[in-house]
């Protein structure tokens, strides 16, 4: 194992360790930790940062067996690499993409997407068909409803 990838994982370890220990931010509503398991599948996305999505967006992320993320930003094909362990997410900030033009309301929110999914560091499950991706704060800044 490299050394990097040592140091990400110490990292990504440790991450989960401070989320175990740290009270619950201030959010409302009955959140739980997805397993590994229930994580992988295609997700919708529903909202950025509490704000809704482009009306016809065909958004989506797709969670396949670790390290594997794919997705849809609305315009353009995605991928990635991730790591989740116990509500602890990673997802690499060198994300690829496909280089298409749509309409600007589109490409505006691809492009927040694209800004987001790195900042993600837990999910938690609200209800069987969707998750919140949370930035280290707390603060929601990605929902998806469950496709496939």
């Amino acid at each position: 194992m490299s050394a990097l990838c040592q140091c990400r994982l110490v990292v990504l370890l440790a991450l989960a360790l401070l989320i175990g220990c740290q009270s619950s931010p201030q959010r409302e509503g009955v959140f739980s930790a997805p397993s590994a398991a229930s994580l992988q599948g295609r997700w919708q996305l529903k909202a950025l940062q509490g704000a809704g999505v482009a009306d016809g967006s065909r958004a989506f992320i797709e969670f396949s067996a670790p390290p594997r993320l794919t997705g849809n930003g609305g315009c353009n094909r995605f991928f990635g690499v991730y790591r989740y362990h116990e509500r602890a997410l990673i997802i690499e900030p060198a994300l690829g993409s496909t280089k298409m033009a749509c309409s600007a309301d589109v490409m505006v929110q691809e492009q927040r997407l694209f800004q987001l999914l790195p900042q993600a560091v837990t999910v938690d499950k609200v209800a069987d068909n969707e998750l919140v991706l949370h930035a280290s704060d707390g603060d929601e800044l990605i929902r998806v409803m469950r496709i496939q």
